[in-house]
């Protein structure tokens, strides 16, 4: 697999942060359009429940050269229902089999848990009939509970790619940093994605929520992300190595104290942070955790007046030495 020699770099650089602070040749920026506006729809063909969101989009340009990019929405739900846990199911009423079903081998949905101690982790899911959804990884302590589920459409990078302007065919990259410490990269391809080999379709690749992808483009683009303010906290699973996350914020500007990242990280350099300068300035501002409070570079407490921003779209890399969980409020709740 080919991986573009900007990501090679920016892979290499990134997992040593943790040793000493680094610069990277790298240029963010983010014009942005947003519009929210409150709706009620009703859910898509699986259900009969109507619910109250609040939906928009947000427009993020990006300069030539490489940016994180982070999907500031989710897909509005498919089906939502109170069900009970077995294994690896959960219970539902009057699906169409086989209607979330993964498609040659990706998930195309995963099921969000709305309530409970789990609310806010989610699944990707295998298969349904009418009666139930089968997922992967679903903890046994979930086993007999009845919890409230929201079942989701994945952002995918064909339909990040599908909702972009001025990418160029097969010189464009996206470069997702997976389980194992993993780097996969694909091309953008006239408004789809290929892997590597330039020409096996990748457009069912998923972005899970909370997580990103690196994107390097030769020239001016510009990827508009439609969708739904997640009403509940998220729990972003962070892969041991590196994995590039962000917040679900449509707005932006939030400051990355306000995340409740420091319980996430394992203290003092263990694991470290990095987060991508979006001003152009081609910086990165790493970060640390004491356990309880985000450490600077220097590993002394974020204040008010120098705590780092996280803009719209943007996304930091976490460098882990054992898989972890973060675990953000919604942005309604900030």
């Amino acid at each position: 697999m080919k991986i573009p020699l900007f990501s090679v770099k920016a892979y290499e650089m990134i997992s040593a942060i943790d040793v000493r602070p680094f610069t990277i040749v790298m240029r963010l920026l983010f014009p942005l359009v947003v519009l929210f506006f409150p709706s009620i729809r009703g859910l898509e063909a699986q259900t009969t429940t109507a619910t109250g969101s609040v939906e928009g989009y947000s427009s993020v340009s990006l300069v030539p050269g490489g940016s994180a990019l982070v999907p500031v929405f989710v897909n509005p739900s498919a089906y939502s229902a109170a069900t009970t846990v077995s294994g690896q199911s959960f219970t539902a009423t009057g699906l169409t089999p086989g209607a979330f079903n993964t498609v040659s081998g990706n998930a195309t949905y995963f099921v969000e848990i709305t309530s409970g101690a789990y609310t806010g982790y989610y699944y990707d899911v295998l298969s349904n009939s009418a009666t139930s959804i089968t997922v992967a990884g679903l903890p046994g302590a979930l086993t007999g509970q009845s919890v409230n589920i929201m079942v989701r459409p994945h952002t995918t990078l064909g339909s990040i790619a599908n909702n972009s302007a001025g990418f160029a065919s097969l010189q464009d990259a996206f470069t997702q940093y997976q389980s194992n410490n993993q780097v996969a990269s694909y091309y953008y391809n006239s408004g789809g994605v290929v892997e590597g080999d330039f020409a096996t379709p990748a457009n069912g690749v998923t972005v899970p929520p909370g997580t990103g992808i690196l994107v390097n483009n030769i020239g001016s683009a510009t990827v508009t992300f439609i969708g739904e303010v997640d009403t509940n906290q998220y729990v972003v699973s962070m892969n041991a190595g590196t994995t590039l996350v962000g917040p679900l914020d449509p707005q932006g500007g939030n400051s990355l104290t306000n995340m409740n990242l420091a319980p996430a990280l394992a203290s003092y350099g263990t694991d470290s942070g990095s987060l991508l300068a979006s001003d152009g300035s081609l910086n990165i501002t790493s970060f640390y955790s004491d356990g309880t409070t985000l450490l600077d570079g220097n590993f002394q407490p974020f204040t008010s007046s120098n705590a780092p921003v996280v803009s719209l779209g943007n996304g930091f890399f976490i460098n882990a030495s054992a898989s972890e969980y973060w675990t953000n409020l919604s942005v309604l709740s900030n």
